[in-house]
């Protein structure tokens, strides 16, 4: 029955199209022009009443409303709602007539002069209007809300149109990214951009998208991280470099996971992981500030403290505690696998060290930890582009920023060593073999950059999305990101 109902509106308004083209109209026109947004209207509306200065608008009809020989239009524009009014007395029969043509959703231009109505609600008194957009499809009349997430997503310009959070959601989103971008620029870094299509897939554990050039005939991937080429960039002489764009990692999908997602990452020569715990803390603190108005934050009914500073634990002994186990002296992945049976969770398909130690830490430790805190010192074999810590050489110098359970930032001071980074990254070879998919291949010409001399660096990556989810109280990671990957609609 709905989709009869659709349909006859369609044919409706597809019927109004025919009729106007008839007349000589063109309501698909390739220009429009206005003097005011409905914002500016607004803000400066007794000046322009005062000066009677003739006024031009354009934007979407949201509501139509008639009353005999009177007619109300919300007109909606990206900046706000100004209402329009149209009087059978002081316009042209014509130009009222012309009102039959109008269904809400289409797109207008209206000219004429502000007024106030008699209930004292600032209008503009038309006096002509044009179709600049005939709107075929109808607005819902209300949107599925909690009911029907797929759909929202699936149709987010419909999404966009009804429901005003979600605009704010995405426009505070890109104020996330205009503020980072200005911050590390106020800090002498170089913004830069690196491949996508990459010959090897490296600088993170995850298991890429394939894909195939054809004119050169190679078979590439979708990066998953453009770390390593940052990281060639500090050998040619950048000291400071950042990159903010899209990754993609043919993984599950989840409230904290997407195929495809927007990640910083920067690079700092002469730093080391404890320069970049201290600059974490105060970048995600101020950029809190700037976009909640307080260091406190409201995450789905709990209360996080962005304030400086941040609580620091080390990984090596929050896992250990945990699990009883001490994970720098037992590597036998027999005792890890016992564990897992222990606490009855599903094991992964790789049976090594490494792999065993993340995923008890991701089912057991991660989720308690609620307020921002910054975990440091791996084991060294987990990271195999960190450097080991001078103090102890089963530690890697790494760290990552948790937040409601949530990985935000993964930071480490990077391996600079030529002979060693070779090392590892046959190490990881040798796990890709026994069959760890997100094991890192060996990547010769990073390697052979590397040879070249990079100074002591410092590496910082932190997930857009996954930020942007925290501040803006939405309770999955497709809230932040416009068009999320989905099924084929059936």
């Amino acid at each position: 029955m709905a989709k009869m109902r659709l349909e006859e509106m369609r044919q409706a308004r597809l019927t109004k199209r025919e009729e106007l083209l008839a007349s000589g109209a063109v309501p698909y026109p390739t220009e429009v022009r206005r003097s005011h947004t409905a914002s500016e209207l607004t803000d400066q509306f007794e000046q322009l009443q005062s000066d009677n200065t003739p006024v031009t608008v354009w934007g979407r009809v949201t509501a139509l409303r008639k009353h005999g020989g009177l007619a109300f239009l919300d007109l909606t524009d990206s900046s706000g709602t100004f209402q329009l009014q149209l009087m059978k007395d002081d316009a042209a029969e014509e130009i009222f007539t012309r009102l039959e043509s109008i269904d809400t959703g289409d797109w207008i231009q209206a000219a004429g002069d502000v007024t106030t109505t008699k209930r004292g609600t600032q209008t503009l008194a038309v006096s002509e209007f044009h179709i600049i957009s005939k709107a075929i499809r109808p607005l819902p009349d209300s949107w599925y809300g909690l009911k029907d997430h797929e759909t929202r997503y699936r149709q987010r310009e419909v999404d966009l149109l009804m429901n005003d959070h979600v605009r704010q959601t995405f426009m505070t989103r890109s104020r996330i990214v205009t503020w980072l971008r200005q911050y590390l620029t106020d800090q002498q870094f170089l913004e830069v951009e690196t491949p996508i299509l990459q010959p090897i897939a490296g600088g993170a554990a995850a298991q890429p998208f394939h894909t195939h050039h054809n004119t050169l005939d190679m078979n590439l991937f979708l990066r998953i991280a453009p770390e390593l080429y940052l990281k060639r960039l500090i050998v040619g002489g950048f000291e400071k470099v950042f990159e903010i764009g899209r990754n993609f990692r043919n993984e599950g999908i989840s409230k904290q996971h997407n195929p495809e997602f927007t990640m910083l990452e920067f690079y700092w020569a002469g730093a080391d992981y404890e320069d970049l715990m201290d600059m974490t803390e105060q970048m995600i603190s101020k950029l809190a500030q700037e976009v909640v108005g307080s260091g406190q934050v409201s995450w789905q009914e709990q209360s996080l403290n962005f304030s400086a500073p941040f609580e620091r634990k080390r990984y090596v002994e929050v896992v250990s505690e945990r699990i009883g186990v001490d994970i720098l002296e037992e590597k036998d992945p027999n005792v890890y696998l016992a564990i897992f049976e222990r606490e009855g969770i599903e094991v992964p398909e790789a049976h090594n060290y490494m792999k065993l130690v993340d995923e008890l830490y991701k089912e057991l430790v991660r989720p308690s930890l609620l307020q921002p805190t910054l975990l440091y010192d791996y084991p060294f074999e987990m990271v195999p582009l960190a450097k080991r810590s001078p103090h102890d050489p089963r530690i890697a110098e790494k760290f990552q920023l948790l937040i409601a359970g949530t990985e935000i930032v993964n930071a480490y001071t990077e391996q600079n060593d030529p002979v060693e980074q070779r090392q590892r990254f046959e190490e990881q070879q040798r796990a890709r073999e026994e069959g760890d998919a997100e094991a890192q291949a060996v990547d010769e010409a990073y390697l052979r950059a590397m040879e070249y001399g990079m100074p002591p660096t410092a590496g910082f990556g932190l997930g857009v999305d996954r930020l942007t989810m925290l501040l803006t109280d939405s309770p999955t990671l497709r809230d932040t990101i416009l068009f999320p990957l989905l099924r084929p609609e059936l």
